[in-house]
């Protein structure tokens, strides 16, 4: 084996020890390849429901798209980091800075969007901020899961723990409080342009947590919020100046879902590669385009790990019984969606790892507007727009010489004095400002800009669901040769006495459909864009939508690969009393487990969607992991 392959092949080292020993395997995902950090996820499936549950610190700077996906189950608590503790309340000391001088800044003190020039007076700015939450709470279609919304909740807390959006203490504990209490706000999961933020989702999220709408209870029912949060004894969130901004300013729609679709895609592209190993098997293939060296001079890290683990799952010591048996006779070649996996698997590979470390970076950042920074952070800083300025000193005060009489002494008292008080007054005194964007107090920045916008996830799940679509297409082709007898050498569409029975006709015709879908699914939506909020707003990421049709593709693909690997095992049947390898035979008998062979018509949805469950659960993967350790 080449040095790279035991390298990608190490996270299966780790599998048997990990059964072993039944402890959480906690790793950097973004330190990994992408297939190899799924192997992580996988693995963690297998034990969430062994733990107790334990709360996960946020800091604002260290949540994964594993750690968000994992919270989506309900089977963690939440809490702040103590850094991420002192952080929020330095930022909120800045805005309660500023309301004590009654300076005009905007997200505090004036209206939103094209109504920003409108100042709003001190004693309504608790009512301005709960106006904003009632009126962008106009989102349509189906509500997100509890699951999506728990994502949802603990990446917006996460965000608000960086201390840049300026919201409370108290506000920020409340909303950890709901989560914790599994007092969900019912959010519809249309209506987002994806910039600025995701307004109209979070606003929902924003509005339960107030006490008003609607809310999932523990039950799963769907009640009045604030009935729900009494219940559950969870104070309802009293909005201050700028918060009702700061929780609904963001991409946490966008990246809370796409944390969701990298996650199963990682899962799906390792089962993909297994039932591509089934079916050539099935279809009495060969290993030989898998070779190293074929693979060692395009050096593609994807191509090379899906080479590298196919041929440990068909040819882990020696080629099987099976392959034995028909040793490839009267062949020269096979067909691209055999041979050809490596190249077409590996870029989806390599996709996932680049969309994943995307969004590790998304899951971590600021994305509010105004944004808080406190005087440290500005005075190690020299932003654009702004100059240095020195501070008055003493030194420019008092002057030279002795003090030789009562009269020059207090006079000299009296201007250092006057000196300190100016010093001390709320106004520029580390940078001269020079932009209507921003304002600065004597206890840091408030500063306008665009990180709300969601071109950066928009773009990457467009991308992602391109790249994890190919998954399918070439699957589908698989599936078609085991069906076609002309193809296979096997009964028509895996069936014996057909005509009588259709067997996997419609299965097949089933994974086209979806292949089809996924043709539409994949149009970028983010090439879009539609000027909103009076000409303001006029270039937005339309990532929301970006978001909901990667999940959609990667649920295709899913379904597909479920198919394939029950047309593959169905096809094992023919060439019984032969058997495959150790590894193929351990994903036949869990498939079996579930799903018996198919000697007559009978209902197939059921048996597609067992299979799918064992690919979304990781049990697929983990029936596999432990043949494929390092080959010398």
């Amino acid at each position: 084996m080449c040095i790279r392959d035991s390298i990608m092949a190490w996270p299966h080292r780790m599998f048997c020890s990990f059964l072993s020993h039944r402890l959480t395997l906690t790793i950097p995902r973004s330190t990994l390849p992408a297939a190899a950090a799924a192997t992580c996820l996988a693995l963690q499936l297998q034990t969430v429901h062994t733990q107790e549950p334990h709360t996960r610190e946020l800091d604002g700077r260290s949540l994964t798209t594993a750690d968000l996906y994992a919270l989506s189950r309900g089977q963690q608590r939440i809490g702040l980091s103590s850094d991420a503790h002192e952080r929020v309340l330095q930022g909120r000391g800045v805005v309660d800075n500023i309301l004590s001088t009654n300076e005009v800044v905007y997200g505090i003190n004036t209206g939103f969007g094209l109504f920003s020039n409108v100042v709003v007076d001190n004693a309504k700015l608790g009512e301005l901020q709960e106006n904003l939450i009632r009126s962008h709470c106009s989102g349509v279609g189906p509500l997100l899961s509890r699951e999506r919304t728990r994502m949802l909740l603990a990446l917006r807390i996460n965000v608000l723990a960086k201390g840049h959006s300026g919201i409370s203490m108290e506000s920020l504990q409340r909303m950890i409080a709901a989560f914790n209490a599994d007092c969900l706000p019912a959010v519809p999961s249309k209506g987002t342009v994806g910039a600025s933020g995701d307004l109209a989702p979070l606003s929902h999220l924003a509005l339960g947590l107030m006490g008003e709408g609607k809310m999932w209870d523990t039950d799963g029912s769907l009640q009045d919020a604030a009935v729900v949060l009494k219940r559950h004894g969870v104070t309802p969130v009293k909005l201050g100046a700028k918060e009702g901004l700061a929780m609904i300013n963001g991409t946490q729609l966008i990246a809370s879902l796409g944390s969701e679709a990298v996650e199963r895609a990682s899962t799906v592209a390792l089962c993909a590669d297994v039932a591509c190993a089934l079916s050539l098997e099935v279809l009495c293939g060969t290993v030989k385009a898998f070779h190293p060296l074929i693979h060692q001079v395009r050096p593609h890290d994807g191509q090379q790990l899906v080479a590298s683990r196919v041929r440990q799952l068909l040819c882990p010591d020696s080629p099987s019984e099976l392959f034995q048996h028909h040793g490839y006779k009267g062949k020269v070649q096979d067909a691209y969606s055999l041979r050809c996996t490596p190249q077409v698997h590996g870029i989806a590979n390599d996709v996932l790892g680049f969309v994943r470390s995307l969004l590790n970076v998304e899951l971590n950042s600021a994305t509010d507007n105004p944004m808080v920074f406190t005087q440290e952070q500005v005075d190690a800083s020299a932003p654009m727009g702004f100059k240095r300025q020195h501070s008055p000193t003493s030194a420019t005060v008092l002057k030279d010489g002795e003090v030789k009489d009562l009269a020059t002494a207090k006079d000299q008292i009296k201007q250092l004095k006057d000196a300190l008080a100016e010093a001390m007054k709320p106004k520029l005194t580390g940078f001269k400002k020079e932009s209507d964007l921003s304002y600065q107090s004597a206890r840091g920045l408030i500063i306008s800009g665009g990180n709300f916008h969601g071109e950066y996830p928009a773009k990457a799940l467009d991308i992602l669901a391109i790249g994890i679509h190919e998954l399918a297409a070439i699957s589908e082709r698989r599936i078609e040769r085991m069906c076609n007898p002309s193809l296979s050498g096997l009964p028509a569409f895996l069936v014996q006495d057909g005509g009588f029975n259709s067997g996997f006709m419609i299965a097949h015709c089933t994974a086209a459909a979806l292949v089809s879908e996924n043709k539409v699914l994949c149009h970028p939506s983010s090439v879009d864009s539609i000027s909103t909020s009076g000409a303001k707003e006029d270039h937005v990421s339309m990532g929301g939508f970006s978001a909901r049709k990667a999940l959609e593709v990667v649920e295709h693909v899913e379904t597909v690969i479920a198919i394939e690997l029950l047309a593959a095992c169905q096809g094992l049947e023919f060439h019984r009393p032969r058997r495959t390898t150790p590894a193929l035979e351990a994903v036949y008998n869990l498939v079996r487990s579930e799903v018996k062979p198919w000697d007559k018509d009978r209902q197939m949805s059921p048996d597609i969607e067992a299979v799918s469950r064992m690919i979304r659960d990781g049990r697929l993967w983990q029936a596999v992991a432990p043949y494929l350790n390092p080959r010398p």
